[in-house]
C-alpha cells in the first residue's frame, strides 16, 4: 500500500467511528521540534509517515452507540479514553503495517505534545490562549492520537501555519484571563467561554451535553 493510500483507507475508517480529523505529516517536522520525551518513535525512519487523529463533534453519536452497547466502557476509569485506545487500535492493526499508536491522555513518555503537533502538521495552529483553532471547526476540535507508520512520508518543509483569527487579543484573551482567575466547581464554565468567545467555526460546536462530558466527565451526560 502507497503512502495516498494508507492514509485515505485510514481517514476512511476512522471517520466510521467519529474520529473525521486524519492529518498526515512527515514526523521529522515533529521530532525535531520537540523535547525528547515528546518526541514519537521512528521505526528506524527519521521521516517516517506520521498521521494526527482527532475529531469534531462528529465523535459523539458513534460513541454514545458504543457506550450503549460496550459494559467495558461502563466499567472504565474514562469511557471516551478508552473508546479512542481499543477503537484506534483495531482500525491501526487492520491496516497490516508496522506503526506505533500513542495516545494524547497517556502519561509521559507515551503521551506526545499533541497540540504542538497540531500545529506542526498544519491541521490547527495554536491560539494566544491555548487552543488550537481549525480554519473551518475552530476550536471545535479534540485530539486525540498520533500513529507512526513504517513508510516514508511526505518531503519537504512543514506546511506554513496562519492563524485564522487575527483578532485574539480583542476576542479571546479578555475570557481567558477571567477563566484563570476561576475556582470552584462552575470554573469550568469560563474555560467554555473562552471556546465561546472565538468567532471561527461557532456553526460546529459541540452539543450541550457533549460539552458537559467533556469538561466535566459527568457521566450523566451520557445517559
Amino acid at each position: 500500500m502507497d503512502r495516498d493510500s494508507l492514509i485515505a483507507a485510514l481517514t476512511t475508517a476512522c471517520a466510521e467511528i467519529g474520529f473525521d480529523l486524519v492529518q498526515p505529516f512527515a514526523l521529522g517536522w515533529y521530532n525535531d521540534a520537540v523535547a525528547a520525551e515528546y518526541r514519537l518513535p521512528d521505526l528506524g525512519r527519521p521521516h517516517a509517515l506520521g498521521a494526527l487523529i482527532g475529531h469534531t463533534r462528529a465523535l459523539w453519536a458513534p460513541f454514545l452507540a458504543a457506550w450503549r452497547d460496550d459494559t467495558a466502557l461502563h466499567a472504565a476509569a474514562d469511557p471516551l479514553d478508552r473508546y479512542s485506545e481499543t477503537r484506534l487500535a483495531a482500525v491501526v492493526e487492520a491496516l497490516s503495517l508496522r506503526a506505533e499508536l500513542r495516545f494524547a491522555h497517556a502519561p509521559v513518555p507515551r503521551r506526545p505534545a499533541i497540540q504542538r503537533l497540531a500545529e506542526i502538521s498544519g491541521l490547527a495552529p495554536l491560539s494566544p490562549v491555548g487552543l488550537n483553532v481549525h480554519p473551518v471547526y475552530g476550536p471545535w476540535i479534540g485530539l486525540r492520537a498520533a500513529v507512526v507508520f513504517d513508510i516514508e512520508g511526505p518531503a519537504g518543509a512543514p506546511p506554513p501555519v496562519a492563524n485564522p483569527c487575527a483578532d485574539c487579543v480583542r476576542t479571546c484573551v479578555p475570557a481567558f484571563e477571567r477563566a484563570c482567575l476561576a475556582t470552584g466547581p462552575d470554573a469550568w464554565r469560563l474555560w467554555l467561554a473562552v471556546r465561546d468567545a472565538c468567532p471561527i467555526g461557532r456553526a460546529h460546536r459541540y452539543s450541550d451535553d457533549q460539552i458537559v462530558y467533556h469538561y466535566t466527565k459527568d457521566r450523566a451526560a451520557l445517559r
